[in-house]
């Protein structure tokens, strides 16, 4: 699972991912592709970013928040 803070038009909202083919369908809705050459290598290199580092993509700030194994917490269990 990762977390994003997504900023656009000085308006920040934080985004959560826990598998990364949603991430795949968020950039293809929303963010589109800019420098690199297709949405999924957009989304790869959003996946891929260390935390604390930001990438800018057609207007878009997006910074990797955190990043997690989905626990057992988020399903229920202790």
């Amino acid at each position: 699972m990762i977390r994003l803070n997504i900023k656009k038009d000085g308006k920040c909202f934080v985004k959560s991912f826990v598998q990364k083919i949603d991430l795949h369908n968020y950039v293809l809705d929303f963010i589109g592709c800019d420098q690199y050459s297709n949405f999924t290598k957009t989304a790869e290199k959003i996946w891929d970013l260390n935390v604390g580092t930001s990438l800018s993509v057609n207007g878009y700030t997006i910074a990797m928040a955190g990043k997690s194994r989905a626990g057992n917490i988020m399903f229920g269990g202790q």
